[in-house]
């Protein structure tokens, strides 16, 4: 039997066939999208087999899918045991839940100070993707972007995402030349995660739908397509604040914009006293 390769280049490419995109599974597991080809390459050599399909370099064979989903089962299951070992103790880590898209813009950038202004309480931030199954996943607190509540535990409204169209400095700069009858003509990007949110804003312009629409699996694929300079996305600028305070990402028509979800706190009240949660939202979600 071969010797099995490290955990970390199997979580690679867990990521890489989960997300479908190598600088979105970079994302994912906080490296460089270098480090990603880097571990692919050394486990399709200690495989020694196709990982993925000729001439379409992200495209898993089928015995790169069962791995991963094998792989993707037992990091869930190892998840679950750290949760669980976690959670003992009066002062144990607490997890904070949200979609990946805020956890990495907005969430994390600002953790640091969170964790200062709750008295140095230690914070976890777990990405998760809209398609998960939240009601088994294990955290503390979660920011969520849909009706479902766990039963026993507080809310609080976080506020309102406005939508409004984003693109990378040049195209937006060519935009605004043009009007709005030049978003007609471009490329728009839109996550099956997000539904009804590019028809809500082409609506708030008064534009026909432009012909050139690609679908993503999840909004932070769509965003970083948008940021290579393939097309636009229509997205929350509140939640991306980091990518247009860069300068990666602009608004063209920053008046034009359409309402988004709802974000709601929840929080487990037996973990999560009132007087933590009003420091921790004051400091994470201060300019909303």
């Amino acid at each position: 039997m071969s010797r099995m390769p490290s955990l970390r280049a199997l979580e690679t490419l867990e990521a890489v066939v989960r997300t479908g995109n190598i600088v979105a599974a970079a994302d994912d597991l906080c490296v460089t999208p270098g480090a990603v080809s880097k571990q692919l390459g050394q486990l399709q050599e200690a495989i020694d087999a196709p990982l993925f399909e000729k001439g379409h370099r992200l495209r898993p064979t089928a015995l790169a899918t069962e791995l991963a989903q094998s792989v993707g089962a037992g990091l869930q299951q190892i998840r679950n045991g750290w949760e669980a070992a976690s959670r003992k103790g009066e002062r144990h880590v607490l997890t904070l839940a949200a979609n990946a898209t805020l956890s990495v813009h907005w969430l994390m950038p600002r953790l640091v100070d969170a964790q200062a202004a709750t008295g140095g309480r230690a914070i976890r931030v777990s990405a998760l993707h809209t398609t998960d199954d939240w009601q088994s996943a294990q955290f503390d607190i979660a920011i969520l972007r849909t009706s479902w509540r766990p039963e026993g535990w507080r809310h609080r409204e976080i506020g309102v995402e406005r939508l409004t169209l984003l693109a990378p400095p040049e195209r937006a700069g060519a935009l605004r030349a043009t009007g709005l009858a030049g978003v007609e003509a471009e490329t728009i990007f839109a996550a099956e995660t997000r539904s009804g949110e590019l028809e809500g804003w082409i609506e708030a312009a008064g534009i026909k739908r432009p012909a050139a629409i690609r679908s993503a699996p999840h909004f932070y694929i769509a965003a970083q397509a948008a940021i290579s300079g393939q097309g636009c996305v229509i997205g929350p600028p509140s939640v991306l604040r980091d990518l247009i305070d860069q300068g990666r990402l602009v608004a063209p028509f920053p008046e034009i914009t359409a309402q988004g979800a709802t974000l709601t706190a929840v929080f487990d009240p037996d973990r999560c006293k009132a007087a933590f949660i009003d420091k921790l939202f004051e400091a994470l979600f201060r300019g909303f």
